[in-house]
């Protein structure tokens, strides 16, 4: 199957599953991520002012995270080549993104992080990254950012935010090899803290409920 079709069909899937749960809103205000400390190994307390992230995005331009004060930005490592863990947390990404409606869109910020800037490229990010902006509104200026560093700049960051990732040699495949790598999605309220994270497998629902409380909790500041 052609990996552009691929990516439509985990699209329309996530889609899904969005509406069979949006009846079911949580009652309490509460974070439904883990939000009183970083993953092993520092386990550090949260929140905290978020790391920052000084790598080059999609268009070849350098990124800090304090340009995007006011906006609720999620935060996930992956790689391009990724066969599944990654297309389908950023296919749940869009999701949240066209839950939130056209007006919290604009305060709503994904940022997809290479751990494996030996092939994703600039280039490969952002036609990777175009699949997905299709379908949150690219025409409208809403779109993933994507960065990318080399070891020296990338390394630092991964582990600011307990970040692993390892090759694994696949002998005989196309693809080379594939990348362990940690798959948390981490979430930055609009005054830049790092307020909570998920783990792999969290729901739709509950991602796209925080992302909406933090940026009506932002507004109201």
């Amino acid at each position: 199957m052609p990996r552009s079709i691929y990516l439509l069909a985990l699209l329309a899937l996530v889609a899904g599953s969005l509406l069979l749960g949006a009846c079911q809103k949580p009652a309490q205000r509460k974070l439904h991520g883990i939000s009183d400390k970083m993953p092993p190994p520092s386990e550090a307390k949260l929140p905290q002012p978020a790391p920052d992230l000084p790598l080059t995005d999609q268009y070849g331009r350098p990124f800090s995270l304090s340009t995007q004060r006011g906006k609720v930005v999620i935060v996930y490592f992956g790689y391009t080549s990724c066969p599944d863990v990654c297309p389908i947390t950023l296919a749940q990404l869009t999701q949240v993104w066209t839950g939130l409606g056209p007006e919290q869109a604009r305060f709503f910020q994904p940022i997809f992080v290479t751990v494996d800037p030996e092939r994703d490229t600039e280039e490969v990010i952002a036609r990777y990254l175009g699949a997905f902006d299709s379908a949150v509104g690219g025409d409208q200026g809403l779109g993933f950012t994507g960065l990318r560093g080399m070891p020296a700049e990338l390394d630092p960051v991964m582990a600011a935010y307990d970040v692993k990732a390892e090759k694994k040699p696949q002998p005989g495949s196309a693809v080379g090899y594939t990348v362990n790598h940690t798959a948390y999605t981490y979430v930055i309220d609009t005054e830049g803290n790092l307020v909570e994270w998920f783990p792999y497998g969290a729901s739709v629902d509950d991602i796209l409920w925080d992302v909406r409380y933090l940026i009506q909790k932002g507004a109201k500041k």
